[in-house]
């Protein structure tokens, strides 16, 4: 079994309407490695902020 991929995850954090810190802190928890990477990128981040607002 292969697990989600961190961007697809991100995604799906964000449509529970999770906020930023809480992708990232989720991230670490589920034992993904390099977040503070991913999230930095700015294009990933507003999209990611986008979707959870929207969700709200």
């Amino acid at each position: 079994m292969s697990r989600t991929g961190i961007v697809e995850r991100a995604y799906e954090l964000a449509r529970d309407n999770h906020s930023i810190d809480d992708i990232r802190a989720a991230l670490r928890k589920e034992g993904y490695i390099q977040v503070d990477e991913y999230l930095q990128d700015g294009s990933l981040r507003k999209e990611l902020k986008k979707l959870s607002s929207r969700e709200s």
